[in-house]
C-alpha cells in the first residue's frame, strides 16, 4: 500500500548572510552548482526505537527542476536525534531557488518500539484511517520568503526534523501498541534552534596549517555510499582520542596528520552561524570509533553485579556494519579493559562505571548479540538526569528522578553504588560545586549534565557539569482527543489560543523527557505567538498541510475552520513554556483536523 501526504510544518528558511533570490539563474541550462549539508535530527517523542528506511530525500527547483540528494535508502533511528543533529550528506546541486522537498520513509521493516511497564514493545503502524502503513512520501512546499537559495561558493545548511510527537500518536489500550503515523516534518536553515552535530565517516585530509579535517561522510554507520565530503575545524580545545589513546590542541591534531588515509572517523561539534564552519569540540578516530574494527555497544547501565554491567544498548554496530536497535546485552569488564572519558584525557579505571552512566563499548559479541564477554574498551559519556528539586543547597542539589538519560528512573537498579547507603531515585544526591543554583527551587523540574559517581562511592550520585532550569528548555505540547473535538479553544484571537482540555486524553508538555500534566496546573494553558508574530503554523485537513508563516495568518484560517464544524483530533506545539504563567510562547505549532462530524 502506498499512501501519499502532503505534511509539511513549513520550512524556516530564512537565509542568515541576507542571500537573495535575485540574480539566481534558474533555468535547466545552467550548469552552476552549490553545496548544501543535510542534516538529521528531532524533537522529543514517547519511543525507545523509531528505525525506518529513508528511501529519497529530493528537492524541486523553481523550474521544475527535480535533484535527489540522498545517494542510496538509509536507515534512521529517529529516537536517538533528540539532542543532536546528524549530518547526512554534502550534496552538489544546480544553482537556483528550491520551492519544494519530499522525503520518502519506508515502514515495511520498520522497527518501532514504546515503552510498557518500563519494556520496550513493539507496535504496529496504521494511517489515520487504521490502515497498514509501508511508503509513506512527505511532501514540503516552499514558497516566496520560504525558498532555499543556493549560490556559488557558499554552504547552505538544511535540517530536517521529523518531529516524532507531533507525527505520532500512540494507543497502548489493547493486546499490543498501535502507533498513528500522520507526519509533521520541520526543517531549519536559519539554525534557530543549534544543537549539537555529529558527523561520521572516512578520513581523506588533514591541513595542519588550516586546523582543518576533511571525511567522506558515511552517515549512520553506513559502510557505502556517496555522502559527499565535509570539514571539520579544530582548535586548542579539541579534545581527540585516536586508537584509544587520548590526546587535545596541536598534538592531537599532529596525530592525526599521522593516521592512515580512510580511517573511520566521529567527529562531534557545532555549526558557527557567522562564519558557516563546522567547529569539532571532540574528534574520534581509528579503533575508537564505534564499529570501525571491533564490535560496538552504546547505551546506559542499569544494573552492575561486580564487574558485569546490564545495559541498555540504544545502538549496536557490529564490526560487519550490522545496525541493530534498542537490545539489552551484558557487558564484563576486566582489568585489562581500557577505561576513557568523553571530553576528558585523564586516567580512568573500571570501577568508575556505575548505575545510570552512559558507556560507549567496543569489544567482541557473543553470536546473538546479548552479551559482550570480551570488553577491550569502555568510554563513559556524558549523561543527562531530570527530575524536580527536592532539596537546593550550595554545591548540592537533590532530585526525585524521572529519567536518565532518557530511561525511567524506576528502571535502573542501585544496590551497590554507595559506600553507607545506595543512590535513591527519589533523593538523587547532584554534586553542583561551584555551579549556580540561582532560581532554583524546590519542586522545580531540573535537568543535569555530567558523570555520574564512580561505582561504590555515592553520595554524592552525580557530578553536574550543567545544571538546566527546565523551564529554559524548549519544550513540546500535545493535547489530542479521541473522537475530536470541535472547541479546542475557549478563547482565540491574535494573542493567542487558550486550551479547552474537556475531553482530552492527552494533555502534557514535555521538556527533555521531563513531563508535566497540563490538568494539573493551577490555569488553562495559553498558546501565545512572539512579539513579532512569526513562526511556523499549520492547518492539516485530510492529509492536505496548509502552512502560515505568521501567527495573525494562521489564527484566522483556524478559527474559520472551526466555525465550520470540523473537529481537532491533535494540537501539537513547541516553544518556550512558563509554568508560572501557564503560557508556551510558539516557535511552531500545528492542528490536525478529522472528520466532519455527522
Amino acid at each position: 500500500m502506498f499512501i501519499r501526504r502532503f505534511m509539511s510544518l513549513g520550512l524556516a528558511l530564512l537565509l542568515t548572510l541576507g542571500l537573495a533570490a535575485c540574480g539566481v539563474d534558474d533555468s535547466a541550462s545552467s550548469n552552476e552548482t552549490g553545496e548544501l549539508v543535510i542534516g538529521i535530527t528531532d524533537a522529543d517523542g514517547d519511543f525507545r526505537a523509531y528505525a525506518v528506511d529513508v528511501t529519497s530525500i529530493e528537492l524541486e527547483r523553481a523550474d521544475g527542476t527535480k535533484v535527489e540528494t540522498l545517494p542510496l535508502t538509509t536507515r534512521i533511528d529517529f529516537s536517538q536525534y533528540v539532542d543532536l543533529t546528524e549530518f547526512l550528506t554534502a550534496a552538489t546541486i544546480p544553482l537556483g531557488n528550491y520551492v519544494a522537498a519530499s522525503m520518502t520513509l519506508d515502514y515495511s521493516n520498520a522497527d518501532i518500539q514504546v515503552e510498557v511497564n518500563n519494556a520496550a514493545v513493539s507496535a504496529t503502524v496504521e494511517d489515520g484511517d487504521g490502515n497498514p502503513i509501508t511508503t509513506l512520501e512527505v511532501d514540503v512546499s516552499l514558497a516566496g520568503q520560504n525558498r532555499l537559495t543556493i549560490l556559488p561558493g557558499v554552504t547552505a545548511y538544511l535540517t530536517l526534523d521529523f518531529d516524532l510527537q507531533s507525527s505520532n500518536s500512540v494507543d497502548t489500550s489493547g493486546v499490543a501498541p498501535v502507533v498513528t503515523v500522520e507526519p509533521v516534518l520541520l526543517a531549519d536553515v536559519a539554525l534557530e534552534e543549534p544543537k549539537e552535530h555529529r558527523l561520521r565517516g572516512l578520513l581523506s585530509e588533514v591541513d595542519v596549517n588550516a586546523s582543518r579535517i576533511k571525511l567522506a561522510m558515511r552517515p549512520f554507520a553506513l559502510r557505502q555510499g556517496d555522502f559527499g565530503g565535509f570539514n571539520a575545524y579544530v582548535d586548542s580545545d579539541t579534545v581527540y582520542e585516536i586508537d584509544g589513546i587520548s590526546y587535545s590542541g596541536n598534538s592531537g591534531l599532529a596525530q592525526m596528520d599521522q593516521l592512515s588515509l580512510a580511517s573511520w572517523m566521529v567527529v562531534y561539534g557545532s555549526l558557527n552561524t557567522s562564519t558557516r564552519r563546522f567547529e569539532a569540540s571532540e574528534v574520534y578516530a581509528g579503533s575508537s570509533v564505534p564499529g570501525s574494527d571491533q564490535d560496538s555497544v552504546v547505551g546506559v547501565v542499569l544494573a552492575r553485579n561486580g564487574d558485569q554491567l546490564s545495559v541498555d544498548a540504544g545502538a549496536i554496530v557490529t564490526a560487519e556494519g550490522v545496525l541493530i536497535f534498542n537490545q539489552q546485552v551484558s557487558v564484563d569488564l576486566s582489568a585489562s579493559t581500557k577505561i576513557s572519558r568523553q571530553l576528558s584525557v585523564s586516567i580512568f579505571d573500571k570501577d568508575d562505571i556505575s548505575v545510570g552512566q552512559r558507556v560507549a563499548l567496543l569489544g567482541e559479541l557473543n553470536a546473538d548479540n546479548t552479551a559482550m564477554a570480551t570488553t577491550n574498551h569502555a568510554r563513559m559519556l556524558l549523561n543527562q538526569v531530570g527530575g524536580t528539586a527536592v532539596s537546593v543547597n550550595s554545591g548540592e542539589l537533590v532530585l526525585d528522578l524521572q529519567h536518565i538519560n532518557g530511561r525511567l528512573a524506576t528502571r535502573f537498579d542501585f544496590s551497590g553504588t554507595g559506600t553507607g547507603s545506595d543512590a535513591d531515585e527519589a533523593n538523587y544526591q547532584v554534586n553542583t560545586g561551584s555551579l549556580s543554583l540561582a532560581g532554583v527551587d524546590i519542586n522545580d523540574p531540573v535537568r543535569v549534565r555530567g558523570f555520574v559517581t564512580a561505582f561504590g562511592a555515592a553520595p554524592a550520585d552525580f557530578d553536574a557539569t550543567t545544571v538546566i532550569e527546565v523551564a529554559d528548555v524548549p519544550a513540546s505540547l500535545l493535547v489530542t482527543w479521541a473522537g475530536g473535538d470541535s472547541s479546542p479553544f475557549s478563547s482565540s484571537s491574535v494573542s493567542g489560543m487558550v486550551l479547552d482540555l474537556s475531553g482530552s486524553i492527552l494533555h502534557h508538555v514535555s521538556r527533555h523527557w521531563l513531563v508535566t500534566d497540563l490538568s494539573a496546573l493551577p490555569q488553562a494553558t495559553t498558546l501565545a505567538p512572539r512579539s513579532n508574530g512569526n513562526g511556523l503554523f499549520a492547518i492539516n485537513v485530510s492529509g492536505t498541510v496548509y502552512v502560515y508563516g505568521t501567527f495573525e495568518a494562521f489564527e484566522t484560517a483556524l478559527s474559520e475552520r472551526l466555525a465550520g464544524g470540523r473537529p481537532v483530533q491533535r494540537v501539537a506545539a513547541r516553544g518556550q513554556f512558563d509554568d508560572a504563567a501557564t503560557t508556551l510562547t510558539l516557535n511552531s505549532m500545528s492542528v490536525v483536523f478529522g472528520n466532519l462530524l455527522n
